[in-house]
């Protein structure tokens, strides 16, 4: 973390940490969604569906303050990508991270409802869709929660803002049809929801992949892709990822490709 650089956002001071990654900064405000595993891994997974060497069109479905399509932008050096936050302390926040990093010509952020997306974007058909939809329908948790402490965290984590269906419809209007991807991770005991609601919406599976703390812990985040157009592709379950080495703190040799190493993932 820099000591040499505080912005104010919202009367608050917040210092940019370091994000390890291309010497990207990120400005994390004390109200908004922290960026955290499920983040990075999100980037990653989504970057690998990029195709190399290939112009592609990228969005976020609720970006927050942008980390992850800051990392996703670090990751795919060929992509611009258009993210929608609907809170607007997230947003501005967000917006400052653009600039933070000189990434106006490559990120473009915009303050509205995934249910009513701008003209600029609706008139797109994008390569990837990438999201981190909230994780509780309202049947689970309670958004009464002391741990809930702000209005940005309560529409991260909590379906009040639009359920796991309108992400997922939105998500297969915006994917383009002729063979776009549509990523995203969610909690693993989601996982038969959001196949039921990718059948509904014409988007085939097409990977699958859990996260586990470690090899003898149960999954606490599934990554999912799916394919726009291809009702014929093949399905794939990956190999489970570990996180940290049995009875230690230390990352598997995986994990630290993924946080540490330059992108050479593709599961296109």
């Amino acid at each position: 973390m820099s000591d040499s650089l505080v912005i104010n956002v919202e009367g608050e001071n917040i210092v940019p940490e370091d994000l390890g990654r291309g010497g990207l900064m990120l400005l994390q405000h004390k109200d908004c969604y922290k960026l955290d595993t499920a983040s990075v891994l999100l980037a990653w997974f989504a970057a690998s569906f990029v195709r190399k060497g290939k112009l592609s069109e990228m969005l976020e479905l609720g970006s927050g303050t942008g980390g992850v399509s800051l990392l996703a932008s670090a990751r795919c050096q060929n992509a611009h990508i258009d993210g929608v936050e609907l809170v607007g302390l997230a947003y501005k926040v967000f917006c400052e991270n653009i600039k933070l990093s000189n990434l106006s010509d490559r990120i473009t952020a915009y303050n509205c409802d995934i249910r009513d997306l701008p003209a600029e974007i609706k008139n797109k058909a994008y390569d990837v869709v990438f999201m981190n939809p909230p994780f509780y329908d309202g049947t689970k948790g309670s958004v009464t929660d002391a741990s809930v402490k702000s209005e940005h965290e309560k529409s991260a984590r909590f379906a009040d803002r639009g359920v796991l269906e309108d992400f997922i419809r939105i998500q297969s209007l915006r994917t383009r049809t002729s063979g776009g991807y549509a990523v995203m991770c969610i909690s693993p005991d989601r996982v038969p929801e959001v196949f039921s609601l990718y059948a509904k919406y014409k988007i085939t599976p097409v990977r699958l992949l859990t996260v586990h703390a470690n090899a003898s812990k149960d999954a606490f985040l599934a990554l999912i892709a799916g394919k726009k157009g291809a009702p014929n592709a093949e399905f794939k379950v990956l190999p489970p990822l570990f996180i940290n080495e049995e009875g230690s703190s230390s990352l598997t040799a995986k994990a630290a490709h993924i946080y540490e190493e330059e992108h050479s993932d593709c599961f296109i």
